[in-house]
């Protein structure tokens, strides 16, 4: 076991020195091997410090190595097996819990943000309990979900519902090679972690505690309530008294929306664990409690998690391996119109003071008052999950072993809300309770054969595997609400009232082998297939088959390097696959009929029929993923710096794509496999350690870049198709499908200049001519709302018991169509006056010199101001310092009690970029990876972290 983490070590070599004989640990890294009294075992394993130990008449052994600071490589987790990183094929991507221990991570997918090459991680919106999405490689997919797979522990997961103090590792495979293994679900990557065990001896106890205050980083300058009432004025003729002229200029009168609506929020982290056991049973007890209060008022967040696992070493030849998870998470007022505020009147009075009613903002057709809706409405989502995990392994001879792995996930997931008559003038009250529950289960039953014979190596492995869904719904509305003292429990007095409910299954099995070979650790051979039948097809096609093969060669084992000591590895690797994507609903493929009334022909009365809800497509069938991957990993200095790098190229093809059909036929849409999508790219990853000795100075560094060009080859034989699952705005959509273009292009009017007047002009894509008036013809492809390049960079520098960590996170060539500063700057369509103050003092209409003109005329009534223009197309680039740390670490020797760390830290304190809006990171929700539209997207905070952790 490791001598510092006691934590086992998988595959470590034991052999009785000078002679033949040898063996490995196994997972729990336990061994047996016969040897005479006296004689010595030689204990090695890349990365740590060979150790030798002469026998005594014990026959029993407690091994503990310590770990080489000069360390090559690791033990990492493939998939249904684990392999000496050195030994991989594949493209795989590592994070340990050393990379992030000292960090004040609150969930998974900030550790993979910016730490591995290829892998994308945005934050959809900075909310606590957030949507984040993740992206490996790019997206693949149109219409079906472009989210990795997760597997936590070998259980497939819909997410990462775990606590990040609970993780041993992280790995992400991004090649065919290494996500065939998984089939049908392997098109968009995999994410797979590991958590801790229990460790033998002595009881492990450790609690941390983490406060974190978070403020906005980024306001936008907006026009106060004397600049307001002035524009309000010059523009629109609205005069105020003197008396009020002179309370909105010395502020004893007006309404700051971002002052109101913003605070500071507050995050409490609270994490306990304990541990320990013998050699035969051990045990791993932790709980996690996180309270969060938003930057935005009434908004607060909470979690709570619970995690068992066991291992018990049953007989010589049976271990139990035992993991439970449970976790509650409640999200108060969790969604925020921030663009609405921003565009409020500062001058209007808040509430009507007869009736208590909050007012509309009388200058704007907008939506309800923003204050309103979150003091007076509410809504509370909750989310209550049980994960259970059972491993029964046998040792049925050397070297061979079967795993019988069973799982149960069930999910929870009730919803409430109510709407006050208050909130605005005219607001029906109402109320609604959903609740959905989901049951996941998994058997998994892996036999894996795993031996050498002279300088041969090989590790079969075959597994049968059936997994199934179910999911049901029920959903309860009333409006118009008797009276409104018990909020959403109001049903009984609700004067209208509506239900709905649903079920859905679906099931899936798999039959899987994969070959590992390895001849003198020089040269490798990976080969795998898997074959899934799912339940969403129909008969012919229910099966799909997903084959990979990968070959290496670490040219540094050659024996023309045998007599260098620099370069300890240089493996060439290439492989290639083909992996599926089946993320479609549980009946898409099924022809069914949907209630709808109609009226009596001739008379008043209203019947129920049904018409054409889902038209059968049995041709429907998998989207198939073929990858390509070169990749080349160097190690020099005794892994003091290391090199990898990786060439990719991702076709999917079979893309499902909707069509019309024909309104005879009931009309509607139908699904068809007819596109191709292409995702190629590079990625580099540095580390180095340029000072090791931490007394002294230490110094690790990592460095990852990743360029990704994405591209629609095919679309069912159209060049492009716009309005299908794109958000738009203006009365047209905003981004389009199209061919030899990225997914995630805008389709807008190019806007040229100002005109003598002072109104927008834009270009006629026809002939090249300016025109203030467009028409349909005129909008043009452009931007990406994904950056070509991302990077990472983690710095660690160490000096006696001081740590500082400092984190760089870049994206570059990313574009965001700001709809919050069109909203707040524009006064045409339904956002009427402006209250950006740019938008005022830097238009058209009030500067000197009309060429230092920013904004167009908010006098001419001629002028088109259109949200679907590249007007309001910005570079969203970044550098972000996602994180710098500072911890003191207290020995027990000091103490006398207890380790004790104290750390002080922040995230995201600062950001360069272009963009002039809030976050270039965050953009508005919308499906199927097409985003780049901030309709005021919540940011993600600047937050100071103070934690302690003591470890007993």
């Amino acid at each position: 076991m490791d001598a510092d983490s006691n934590e086992p070590i998988i595959g470590v070599n034991v052999t009785l020195k000078d002679a033949q004989t040898g063996t490995v640990t196994d997972i729990s890294g336990k061994f047996s091997i016969s040897a005479p009294v006296g004689s010595t075992l030689l204990f090695s394993y890349i990365g740590y410090v060979t150790k030798e130990v002469k026998l005594g008449t014990n026959t029993s052994l407690k091994i503990t190595m310590q770990e080489d600071q000069n360390q090559l490589s690791e033990v990492v987790v493939i998939g249904y097996g684990v392999v000496k990183k050195s030994d991989i094929t594949g493209a795989v991507a590592s994070v340990s819990s050393k990379q992030f221990k000292d960090q004040p991570v609150k969930r998974v997918e900030d550790i993979l943000q910016g730490r591995t090459a290829g892998v994308a991680v945005t934050s959809v919106n900075g909310l606590p309990g957030g949507t984040v999405k993740v992206r490996v490689r790019g997206t693949t997919s149109l219409n079906t979900s472009n989210d990795p797979l997760y597997v936590i522990d070998g259980i497939m997961s819909g997410g990462l519902d775990v606590n990040p103090a609970d993780i041993q590792s992280i790995e992400v495979l991004k090649d065919a090679s290494a996500t065939a293994i998984y089939g049908s679900r392997g098109a968009n990557g995999v994410v797979l972690v590991t958590t801790k065990k229990g460790v033998e001896g002595k009881v492990q106890i450790y609690a941390d505690v983490a406060i974190g205050v978070s403020n906005i980083l980024k306001k936008y300058d907006l026009l106060n309530a004397y600049e307001y009432a002035t524009a309000l004025k010059e523009y629109n003729g609205i005069s105020f008294a003197d008396d009020e002229m002179e309370a909105y200029k010395n502020g004893s009168k007006g309404i700051d929306w971002q002052n109101l609506m913003l605070q500071t929020g507050i995050s409490q982290d609270y994490k306990l664990g304990i541990s320990g056991g013998t050699a035969k049973n051990k045990y791993l007890i932790s709980a996690n409690v996180l309270n969060m209060t938003a930057m935005t008022i009434t908004t607060k967040y909470q979690r709570a998690q619970l995690r068992i696992n066991l291992d018990n070493e049953l007989t010589k030849w049976l271990t139990l391996s035992t993991k439970i998870n449970a976790s509650r998470t409640h999200s108060h007022n969790g969604g925020i119109d921030i663009m609405n505020f921003l565009n409020y009147s500062p001058t209007m009075e808040m509430k009507d003071p007869v009736t208590g009613v909050y007012n509309m903002d009388p200058y704007n057709s907008v939506n309800g008052n923003p204050y309103g809706a979150r003091v007076a409405n509410y809504g509370d989502s909750y989310v209550y999950a049980l994960n259970t995990n059972m491993d029964l392994t046998f040792k049925i001879m050397k070297g061979l072993t079967l795993s019988v792995q069973g799982a149960a996930n069930y999910s929870h997931v009730p919803s409430y809300s109510f709407t006050s008559s208050l909130a605005k003038p005219g607001q029906i009250s109402g109320m609604e309770n959903a609740s959905r529950m989901n049951l996941f289960w998994q058997n998994t039953n892996n036999v894996t054969y795993n031996t050498s014979f002279g300088d041969h190596h090989l590790t079969a492995t075959a597994v049968f595997e059936a997994s199934g869904a179910e999911g049901r719904n029920l959903k309860l509305t009333g409006s118009d609400l008797a009276n409104e003292f018990v909020g959403y429990w109001n049903a009984k007095n609700a004067k209208t009232r509506d239900g709905e409910n649903g079920y859905s299954a679906e099931a899936i099995v798999s039959g899987l082998g994969r070959i590992m070979y390895n001849y003198k650790g020089k040269y490798m051979l990976t080969g795998t297939f898997r074959a899934d039948g799912s339940s969403k097809f129909q008969k012919k096609n229910k099966w799909g088959y997903f084959p990979s093969v990968a070959v290496a060669w670490d040219v540094a084992k050659e024996n023309f390097m045998s007599k260098q000591n620099i370069v300890q590895q240089l493996k060439l690797r290439a492989s290639f696959g083909v992996v599926g994507n089946q993320s479609i609903g549980a009946y898409t493929t099924l022809g069914m009929l949907a209630p709808t009334n109609y009226d009596g022909y001739g008379s008043d009365a209203i019947h129920t029929g049904y018409w054409t809800g889902n038209l059968a497509t049995p041709d429907v069938t998998w989207e198939s993923t073929y990858q390509y991957n070169i990749g080349l990993d160097a190690s020099v200095l005794d892994g003091r710096l290391s090199f990898t790098a990786e060439w990719f190229r991702k076709d999917t093809k079979d893309l499902l794509l909707r069509k019309p059909a024909p309104q005879y036929n009931g009309g509607g849409s139908f699904w068809v496999n007819q596109g191709e999508v292409r995702n190629s790219g590079v990625e580099f990853t540095i580390t180095a350690t340029p000072l090791t000795d931490k007394d002294i100075f230490g110094w690790e560094t990592s460095l990852n870049a990743s360029y990704l060009k994405n591209k629609i080859i095919d679309l069912a034989g159209s060049d492009f198709i716009v309005g299908e699952n794109y958000t738009s705005i203006g009365g047209g959509p905003i981004q389009i499908k199209k061919v030899g273009y990225p997914i995630g292009s805008f389709y807008l009017y190019e806007w040229a200049n100002f005109n003598d007047q002072g109104a927008n002009l834009y270009k006629h894509q026809s002939n090249g001519s300016l025109t203030t008036n467009p028409g349909a013809d005129d909008l043009v492809t452009k931007g990406q709302a994904e950056p070509n390049w991302t990077f990472g960079w983690n710095n660690t520098f160490t000096w006696k018991n001081w740590t500082l960590n400092l984190f760089i996170n870049a994206a570059l060539g990313q574009d965001r169509l700001n709809v919050s500063r069109y909203a707040m700057g524009s006064m045409t369509g339904v956002y009427r006056f402006i209250s950006l103050s740019d938008a005022y003092y830097k238009s058209w209409d009030k500067v000197a010199n009309k060429a230092d003109a920013v904004y167009a005329s908010h006098k001419n009534s001629d002028n088109r101001n259109y949200p679907d223009s590249d007007f309001w197309l910005e570079d969203a680039s970044f550098v972000k310092l996602k994180n710098i740390s500072l911890t003191y670490n207290i020995p027990k020797k000091i103490t006398k009690v207890a380790d004790i760390q104290l750390s002080v830290s922040a995230q995201n304190l600062f950001t360069l970029t272009k963009y002039t809006g809030m976050d270039p990171e965050v953009y508005s929700e919308s499906d199927y990876g097409f985003n780049g539209v901030d309709m005021g997207s919540y940011p993600v905070p600047r937050t100071f972290t103070f934690g302690m952790k003591l470890n007993f």
